[in-house]
């Protein structure tokens, strides 16, 4: 079995914590954070930790994130070592007994819009660490530790410039970002002429270019709207006017 975390953080922890019910399930290592990001100094860093009596040997891959956050969501393989995308390195550790090691991610060149990745930590056999291939000592050790656990850490890099813009479809009521940022709405507010806002409790992140749907919200042509939503490259809580699309 592997455990994959996903761009929402609630469905990553309930499948971690699923995992538990598993008696055979023996995480060797554990990685910190599981959600980074890359900001203006271009790099950032995860470590990765040994629970393990004897040498651990983690292998890692990375991916990128096409259309995250929406029912189109999937990756694609990405090369660790193209200066166009992200960097990572190393990628491949031998982790010493309750050791410690730091991978590096390093962006040369900021995307014009947010870029989201996962990078997964697998542990390996020894064999398959060096590339070579033992398919009865991996099958050994499959009987014994019964769960694999992989593990995943989102990653995201912020853009050059940071543009905030969200905007409602009346004719389908969703929600496009045609801003550069992710944007994770927490309400949703009708107001009136005067400015006063009657709001409704709404968690839903919409990433840069992607179209979403606002369930339980009924938008109206010629309403106002504005939406609360947490500024991550900030850290704050902020409030914009959410204007009608042209998008159909």
């Amino acid at each position: 079995m592997k455990i994959w975390p996903f761009t929402s953080t609630t469905q990553f922890l309930t499948a971690i914590c699923a995992s538990f019910f598993f008696q055979t399930t023996y995480a060797a290592m554990y990685v910190y954070p599981m959600e980074t990001t890359v900001g203006e100094n271009g790099t950032s860093q995860i470590r990765v930790i040994s629970q393990n009596d004897e040498v651990e040997f983690v292998k890692i891959k990375l991916k990128k994130i096409i259309n995250p956050g929406t029912k189109n969501e999937h990756e694609a393989d990405a090369d660790m070592t193209d200066a166009s995308q992200i960097i990572v390195t190393p990628q491949k550790i031998a982790l010493a007994a309750g050791g410690e090691r730091v991978v590096r991610i390093v962006s040369m060149t900021p995307p014009e819009k947010e870029t989201t990745w996962r990078i997964y930590f697998e542990g390996v056999s020894e064999t398959a660490f060096n590339n070579k291939s033992d398919d009865k000592k991996n099958a050994e050790k499959a009987a014994q530790v019964g769960v694999n656990i992989i593990w995943g850490a989102l990653i995201h890099v912020k853009p050059r410039r940071t543009e905030v813009s969200l905007k409602y479809i009346p004719s389908t009521g969703s929600l496009f970002n045609d801003g550069t940022i992710r944007i994770p709405v927490t309400d949703i507010g009708l107001c009136n002429p005067s400015g006063k806002c009657s709001w409704k409790k709404k968690t839903l992140t919409v990433y840069p270019e992607s179209i979403i749907p606002a369930p339980g919200i009924r938008f109206s042509a010629g309403s106002t709207y504005k939406i609360k939503y947490f500024n991550w490259t900030n850290n704050r809580t902020e409030e914009i006017e959410l204007p009608a699309s042209q998008v159909h």
